[in-house]
């Protein structure tokens, strides 16, 4: 194992499924991103903040379901808590990054550059392909389906 001088939380954050954004339809300026990650460090860290090249500003956003009126509601989070020793899924439907200010349309086959920052400093970058919908048609959560 190669020894890794800048001791950040980017070697303790592991991508277990690779991230993909929803590609957009023309005219169209805001779309959203998805991962699974997980804190393999022994500390709880929390994503503060994400970035992309490609657009305006990135959000970290969940989905709330509203008792009130039943429906599910959009909400900006401060921040996505990534417990020790746990995986995270960013995925439609719950937590994910609403990416915001397209400067170009998000063709499937293209990929976006994404950066994750951690309240600790930390940086995380990392490429998500454009798809339609999620990649390799989960219908469920594969269990037993370990890709190493």
């Amino acid at each position: 194992m190669p020894a890794i001088a800048d001791s950040g939380a980017a070697q303790v954050m592991e991508i277990t499924e690779a991230a993909w954004v929803r590609a957009t339809p023309p005219n169209r300026d805001i779309t959203a991103g998805y991962l699974t990650i997980r804190n393999t460090g022994s500390e709880t860290r929390h994503i503060v903040a994400a970035a992309s090249p490609v657009a305006g500003r990135v959000e970290l956003h969940t989905h709330i379901h509203d008792r009130e009126s039943g429906m599910m509601q959009m909400r900006e989070v401060e921040s996505i808590e990534l417990p020790a020793g746990e995986t995270v899924q960013l995925a439609p439907g719950g937590l994910h990054l609403m990416i915001m200010n397209l400067k170009q349309d998000l063709q499937p086959g293209a990929s976006v550059s994404l950066t994750l920052e951690f309240d600790d400093g930390s940086h995380l970058e990392l490429e998500a392909e454009v798809h339609r919908q999620a990649p390799g048609g989960h219908q469920g959560h594969g269990h037993g389906h370990h890709h190493h």
